[in-house]
């Protein structure tokens, strides 16, 4: 018994050891699982992040890049792709280079400074640059030589005798650089324009659309895309008696267009790169011929 005795207390602790020695392998075993749960989230909020861009620029395109987007997230449901508001095209290039959006849209390539600090430009499509009114105005075209009479003041009504109100674009806007290339003339009555007070102003490509669509009399510039892509209810004009379609700009006899770049930076998303491939894949072209666009291959 005596032995017996003496050899119980060790038994005892043998026992409440291995009694204690499955809570020591649990602890460790939640420790491990935690941490490493707590990386899977951290891994899954980054690759959350990773699956989602912005994208952002003229006011031209946007329109249309709303819809690439819609048809895009049909195969990549899970993507996040926001297109946020207008933000001119050199907006575009600036807000790519400071990172606040991952692809631009501009209407004018990266000048050479802006290729150095990170930013490249690709053409993607053309669009007709039309001169445009609102739906209800029952005018079908005017000549080249009409419009320099409206824009230097010499016109002032249309030919059932109402006003024509110019909706007109800052100098340095894409829409005025365009059309100061139509002729000298041209230049010379846009400048006429500018100088005039009381013409309505519009600063994006979004305000000059809601002023052509509610303006009585409206006249001014815009793209077929915009116009397409947003349902605007505008009316493009004839010029010189051709209609700017798409069908015109590519057999050459309508000479008036924008061309469209998506802008990115050094090192785009995985995301980024497959929305950039994705436009230029024939889904992608259909969308562009389907809101007005010619498809650029480069």
């Amino acid at each position: 018994m005596g032995i017996i005795s003496s050899r119980e207390p060790l038994l005892v602790k043998n026992m409440e050891s291995s009694a204690r020695l499955p809570q020591r392998f649990l602890k460790q075993f939640l420790a491990v699982f935690l941490a490493g749960f707590g990386a899977a989230l951290a891994l899954a909020a980054v690759g959350a992040h990773a699956d989602s861009i912005k994208i952002g620029g003229t006011g031209t395109g946007l329109g249309t890049m709303k819809l690439l987007v819609q048809e895009f997230k049909k195969s990549r449901p899970d993507a996040q792709l926001v297109v946020t508001s207008s933000l001119g095209s050199t907006g575009a290039i600036r807000a790519v280079l400071a990172g606040a959006v991952d692809i631009g849209i501009s209407s004018r390539p990266v000048t050479a400074e802006e290729n150095r600090q990170g930013a490249s430009a690709r053409a993607y499509a053309r669009t007709p640059f039309v001169i445009a009114t609102g739906a209800k105005n029952d005018s079908a075209g005017l000549t080249l030589d009409e419009l320099v009479q409206i824009y230097s003041g010499k016109v002032t009504r249309w030919p059932d005798g109402s006003p024509i109100r110019l909706v007109v674009r800052p100098d340095s806007d894409a829409d005025t650089i365009v059309m100061r290339a139509f002729s000298a003339e041209m230049s010379g009555a846009i400048t006429a324009a500018l100088a005039r007070k009381g013409l309505r102003m519009a600063d994006t490509d979004q305000d000059n659309a809601d002023a052509l669509e509610k303006l009585p009399g409206s006249l001014g510039t815009a793209t077929l895309t915009q116009i397409m892509a947003e349902s605007r209810a505008i009316r493009p004009l004839t010029l010189d008696g051709v209609a700017p379609t798409l069908q015109s700009l590519a057999a050459g006899r309508y000479r008036y267009f924008k061309t469209l770049h998506l802008v990115t930076g050094r090192n785009p998303s995985p995301l980024a790169r497959d929305f950039v491939a994705y436009i230029r894949s024939p889904a992608g072209q259909a969308v562009l011929a389907g809101s007005g666009n010619l498809a650029i291959q480069e």
